[in-house]
């Protein structure tokens, strides 16, 4: 880890008051750099906290510039609209993990192009499977 992102790590825990949504990014983006890295796909990706989407909002969300859960994929050049997709559900399929992220605040999931800003928003809490519980 460098100084830069050991400071930006520092600022985002400050702000949030725990460790605990840096060591998910973290996590993320080890996992993401081992499956490019590995040839599972052929898009390498960071995640970093971003902008949520106030439509998006649940009782546990954090404040809306710090409850975006974002994928920027970095090398998007000639990235199709369905790679966007595959790439979100790769989060979207375990109701755990969006359980996990829900709670600690996140209530969006951006994936997005680096170069291009063109991606897609989704809404954590209709991947929760919460049924009868469904947050308003």
């Amino acid at each position: 880890m460098n100084i830069g992102d050991f400071l930006k790590n520092l600022l985002n825990s400050l702000l949030d008051g725990s460790f605990e949504r840096m060591r998910i990014i973290n996590a993320m983006n080890m996992s993401f750099k081992e499956t490019f890295v590995s040839g599972d796909i052929n898009r390498m990706c960071k995640v970093s906290i971003s902008q949520g989407d106030p439509d998006f909002k649940h009782p546990m969300s954090s404040f809306w510039f710090r409850s975006g859960f974002k994928i920027t994929i970095v090398n998007d050049s000639n990235v199709k609209d369905s790679e966007y997709e595959e790439i979100a559900q790769y989060v979207l399929q375990n109701k755990t993990f969006i359980r996990q992220l829900m709670a600690i605040g996140f209530d969006t999931l951006i994936v997005q192009g680096s170069t291009s800003k063109k991606g897609k928003k989704f809404s954590l809490k209709g991947y929760a499977n919460l049924d009868s519980y469904y947050l308003q």
